[in-house]
């Protein structure tokens, strides 16, 4: 086990003992019902994550959660009309790999409701994940704040296992 944590900071693609079964750095709509929890952008280490609850992913029978690490990071981009609600899932609805010069990757996700986030880098690594402890189902959100469904998502301090992984680099 690890920290989601480390799989974003680890200098190196990490190898499941599995391969993804359905790879979003090839196949479009991969992620669909997918819910983006987080992204991180660490510009010092010129890279970039989002992480996933997959409890209610479309094509993902395994796996709770996932993590997309983009390495050599070109660019980062979310738009998004502002939100009544304190909490609220956004749901990929599309998800589109393409390449870009030298072998890299863009990723472009839509979201319901009102999302769009494109991503794009040198190298990207996408890892399903169990994250210990959480529940079969994610939270419900309404009338509850961040401080009261922590405990039952996917955060960057979670103990996990690697699942299956797939990676752009020929590593």
């Amino acid at each position: 086990m690890t920290l989601v944590e480390n799989v974003f900071t680890s200098q190196d693609y990490r190898q499941a003992p599995e391969p993804i079964d359905w790879d979003p750095l090839k196949e479009q709509d991969a992620l669909h019902d997918a819910q983006l929890l987080d992204c991180r952008v660490c510009p010092t280490a010129n890279r970039a994550a989002l992480l996933f609850d997959m409890r209610t992913a479309s094509h993902y029978p395994t796996g709770n959660s996932a993590l997309l690490v983009v390495r050599g990071l070109q660019s980062f981009h979310w738009s998004g009309a502002p939100q009544q609600q304190k909490l609220m899932a956004f749901s990929v609805m599309s998800s589109r790999p393409s390449g870009v010069a030298d072998g890299g990757l863009r990723l472009e996700l839509e979201f319901f409701p009102d999302g769009d986030h494109s991503v794009s880098g040198d190298r990207a690594d996408f890892y399903l994940l169990e994250v210990h402890g959480i529940p079969e189902a994610p939270p419900s959100y309404p009338g509850r704040d961040l401080d009261q469904v922590r405990h039952e998502l996917p955060s960057w301090n979670s103990d996990c296992t690697v699942l299956q992984s797939a990676t752009t680099s020929g590593k």
